[in-house]
């Protein structure tokens, strides 16, 4: 009875040891397949940051544009005096 016992415990165990394997097999599969998906969002990221290089002097440029506006804001105040200067001329003129 002692020798049946110890050969279906073996056996369990042998059985409990081949479903593991099997288990750990499925995993790595799985596994190996997410990391095919890995490789292909890096490789676009990559392509997304070599195609993006450019833009790194955005804020350069933008700080460059900012300051042109405010440039522009004075040349049209300019102009806004000239035209009101030119406009006081004319009537001046037409009085005549």
């Amino acid at each position: 009875m002692e020798l049946l016992l110890t050969i279906l415990t073996a056996l369990a165990g042998a059985v409990l040891l081949f479903a593991l394997a099997i288990a750990l097999f499925l995993v790595l599969r799985t596994l190996q397949s997410v990391r095919g998906y890995i490789e292909k969002i890096n490789f676009g990221v990559r392509a997304i940051e070599k195609e993006t290089e450019m833009l790194a002097g955005v804020d350069k440029l933008n700080g460059g544009l900012t300051a042109l506006a405010g440039g522009l804001e004075s040349v049209g105040a300019h102009f806004a005096n000239v035209d009101r200067n030119v406009g006081t001329v004319g009537e001046a003129l037409l009085r005549r």
